[in-house]
């Protein structure tokens, strides 16, 4: 996108063909503050938000009804020192789902990258605040996993480094569950005040309900030492390698490959 007021044919073309086949899409013509929009959030999402509305209406001229998620006008900080589109910007969010909302369509959430050029502390420390930010706004689906260097590059590592924050995140939002059995008033009444849990049916039942880390330490310092006292940059790259030389990529169904064959071919042709 050049402009959220000037609209490219080979974007439109896209925005019209997902529209035709009911495919769920996203146009997000981001403005950049002080450039293409007012330096001003408000201002400038105002900009964005006009920009991503014309999509949206075209889309629903070609196919009423067809399937969008919307961005809420994302305008992005454009760092006045540098002329760098800043990726983890708090001014980046929140207030965009917000829009979203309004409008009743889901959002398109941007989180999980880092202006960092490494992955190292900056990296896990953007990618967690935006992706919780995100979570806690309410997004519907969020993407920028895996981005660095405002957006100029990617990595592997921060991805899986990503999966084992959002995995903490996840149980974060799900609600604690207030019941007879999760309240254990019997078994407290029981066992208080001198006794312990750790060899109760209970806890037995429940103690895997807990989020418990793949990647992160949560051991002893001399347990951590004795495995290596790995950083987890060290142990994320690891996991990379374990991942790439283990895992099996599925075969795609004839039928769906012929299918995806088909479309490539008429999109190629010559127009008449």
């Amino acid at each position: 996108m050049t402009h959220p007021f000037r609209h490219e044919f080979e974007d439109l073309d896209k925005l019209i063909f997902l529209a035709r086949k009911g495919v769920p899409y996203t146009y997000n013509p981001t403005a950049l503050r002080g450039a293409s929009g007012p330096v001003t959030q408000a201002g400038c999402m105002a900009v964005g938000n006009a920009g991503e509305l014309f999509g949206l209406v075209l889309a629903q001229l070609v196919n009423e009804g067809c399937p969008a998620t919307i961005s809420g006008g994302t305008a992005d900080k454009l760092d006045m020192r540098s002329m760098i589109d800043i990726y983890s910007a708090p001014e980046n969010r929140v207030a965009f789902t917000e829009m979203a909302h309004f409008y009743d369509i889901p959002h398109f959430g941007l989180a999980g990258g880092s202006d960092s050029k490494l992955v190292d502390e900056q990296a896990a420390a953007e990618a967690a605040l935006t992706l919780l930010a995100e979570a806690l706004a309410g997004s519907n689906l969020i993407h920028d996993v895996g981005y660095m260097e405002s957006g100029m590059s990617n990595s592997l590592a921060q991805v899986v480094i990503c999966d084992e924050i959002i995995g903490w995140i996840r149980r974060f939002m799900e609600p604690m569950a207030v019941d007879g059995e999760t309240l254990a008033l019997d078994l407290i009444e029981r066992v208080a005040p001198m006794g312990d849990y750790l060899a109760e049916d209970h806890t037995l039942a429940h103690y895997e309900e807990d989020w418990y880390p793949g990647l992160f330490d949560q051991s002893s310092h001399d347990k951590w030492v004795k495995a290596g006292g790995r950083t987890l940059g060290q142990k994320a790259a690891a996991r990379v390698d374990e991942l790439l030389a283990s895992h099996q990529v599925e075969d795609l169904d004839a039928g769906i490959l012929k299918a995806i064959d088909a479309l490539i071919a008429a999109r190629a042709a010559p127009a008449d």
